[in-house]
């Protein structure tokens, strides 16, 4: 770190953001700085907290009343209950009244918050918000698993959407999440910026540097990656690394600012009394939030008392019935047109790649006819260093224990890499300091054990 004062534009409210780190580094205080700063800069958020700890934004740092006016809905601390079918409502309320919000849903199942979430981020994509609004999203592989079961698939459905199109009407969002190798590759892959802290792990450590490998080695120095990779296990709490190589175009490390608010989740010394905290009066957002939530929701049918579920045939309805026919006939001519059209085009598109095919064609024909030694005959020899290295490292062992010898860009192929890439050099020269291979010109071929 430089020891320069760093920040962010205040843009950020419309961009994605992931923060991930072990448990205990500080992912919370991080999202809850960046939510105080939009508390001063003017700009609304809301936090999807399914962990009980925003509500400290009410809070001065030894727990007297003060922080931000900012709504808790549901919780301990709730200023308004939350319950399952509320998510759409809320989201209409939040955006009519223009307020910060912190959604407790701490006390609530898994399945409920999925489903409150969903109902919730779907309504909001119906809605353009006057001003721009963030949303920060707690526990994010509870919402957006890497395998997603049951209502999980709704919930990722609704925030990956969110996090792919709510720029456009002028949502940002930021996912918090203790491990990459969880949350759903897609969804991460989307956030244009990573705030990324200590990670034990070595599965996350390999997911974190085949993440960043390719973007940090092509748009920065390999050493800046390098040393990211070196150090992830060993960075102190708070202290992490900020990439963003299309919005900032950097890849910078950083430390983050004490809160200016109570922080519950703190932890505190053995034998030590909790802090005593009074939360801030909102009195008059509650007043104004509940009335609003009072209203009837407009999808819902109002003074109806039955429903006519066998409707009268008459001769009107029978025109009507023709009618939309002959619309429904005309729009599946255009349609049939349409598909000629695009199959006229994806035929023209076959011709027009037949060089490229026939280029990986012979490509992967030609491994077939490598010269050198042929496979290892003692695979079991080899097995120790594949278990000992794993990821891409074991699978270009396997690759060339299958093949005997490989030029560089058939390995790379293989073991599904970019022959360019700086992940693709720091795995062949861990194979190499560890004497497991040698090269003859452009051919890698293992060493005889």
């Amino acid at each position: 770190m430089s020891g320069a004062k760093f920040t962010l534009p205040l843009d950020l409210v419309t961009r994605t953001l992931a923060c991930v780190a072990i448990r205990g580094w500080g992912k919370t205080v991080a999202a809850t700085v960046i939510a105080e700063e939009m508390c001063e800069a003017g700009l609304p958020w809301v936090a999807i907290d399914p962990v009980g700890v925003w509500w400290g934004l009410r809070c001065n740092p030894d727990g007297s009343p003060g922080g931000y006016p900012v709504l808790v809905l549901g919780g301990q601390h709730g200023d308004l209950p939350l319950s399952k079918d509320m998510g759409r409502k809320v989201a209409d309320a939040i955006l009519e009244e223009n307020i910060s919000c912190v959604l407790d849903l701490k006390s609530e199942s898994k399945n409920v918050v999925r489903y409150f979430v969903t109902e919730f981020c779907d309504r909001l994509m119906e809605l353009n918000p006057r001003v721009p609004r963030h949303i920060f999203l707690e526990e994010a592989p509870e919402l957006v698993p890497q395998k997603p079961m049951g209502e999980q698939k709704r919930s990722l459905a609704a925030i990956d959407r969110l996090i792919r199109l709510g720029r456009n009407q002028g949502y940002g969002a930021t996912l918090i999440s203790q491990r990459y190798a969880t949350v759903n590759k897609d969804v991460l892959t989307q956030c244009e910026s990573l705030l990324a802290g200590r990670m034990i792990g070595k599965t996350d450590r390999i997911a974190a540097e085949e993440w960043i490998g390719e973007v940090a080695s092509a748009l920065f120095s390999n050493r800046k990656a390098d040393k990211f990779v070196e150090n992830l296990a060993g960075l102190d709490s708070g202290h992490g690394w900020f990439l963003s190589p299309q919005w900032q175009n950097i890849f910078v490390e950083i430390q983050i600012r004490r809160r200016k608010t109570f922080h519950p989740g703190e932890t505190r010394t053995v034998g030590q009394a909790p802090k005593q905290v009074q939360l801030s009066d909102v009195r008059e957002f509650v007043e104004r939030f509940g009335k609003v939530l009072q209203r009837p929701h407009p999808a819902a049918p109002k003074n109806q008392s039955r429903v006519n579920l066998v409707p009268e045939v008459t001769e009107d309805s029978m025109l009507a019935v023709n009618s939309q026919e002959t619309v429904l006939r005309s729009q599946v001519a255009e349609l049939s047109q349409r598909l000629g059209s695009a199959n006229a085009v994806i035929a023209n598109l076959r011709k027009q790649l037949e060089p490229q095919y026939r280029a990986l064609q012979a490509l992967f024909g030609d491994m077939e006819k490598v010269s050198g030694n042929g496979s290892v005959a003692n695979r079991s020899d080899w097995e120790p260093w594949i278990q000992k290295l794993s990821g891409r490292c074991g699978k270009m062992i396997e690759a060339l224990l299958n093949r005997g010898q490989l030029t560089r860009t058939q390995l790379a192929t293989i073991t599904e890499q970019s022959a360019n890439s700086g992940s693709f050099a720091t795995n062949l020269a861990r194979l190499n300091t560890n004497g497991l291979i040698e090269k003859e010109g452009d051919k890698i071929r293992l060493r005889q054990l």
